[in-house]
């Protein structure tokens, strides 16, 4: 099943009271079934901040009808070490 959310540029989404989430726990997400609605709750969005660089993102949800893609990705980003070159190799001696 597709739902969507709202992602901001800080990669943070819409929590369903409003408020920007890190997206961790996911039955606090805002998220809807129809494009339509996430269209116009970006509008109203907008309308409170000019500035607010946010986008509608698509994606799948679990059989609760929370999103599970943002947390699986969420995941990968966070155990991916930044810098290669400082990442602890096994064989050191």
């Amino acid at each position: 099943m597709k739902i969507y959310i709202i992602k901001n540029h800080n990669e943070n989404v819409l929590g369903k009271a409003f408020e920007w989430l890190d997206g961790t726990t996911a039955s606090l997400i805002f998220n809807t079934p129809h494009r339509d609605i996430a269209l116009n709750q970006l509008i109203e969005l907008n309308a409170k901040d000019i500035n607010l660089r946010a986008q509608i993102v698509e994606c799948e949800a679990d059989k609760k009808g929370r999103p599970i893609m943002l947390l699986e990705s969420t995941a990968a980003t966070n155990s991916a070490p930044s810098d290669p070159a400082n990442a602890i190799q096994s064989d050191a001696a």
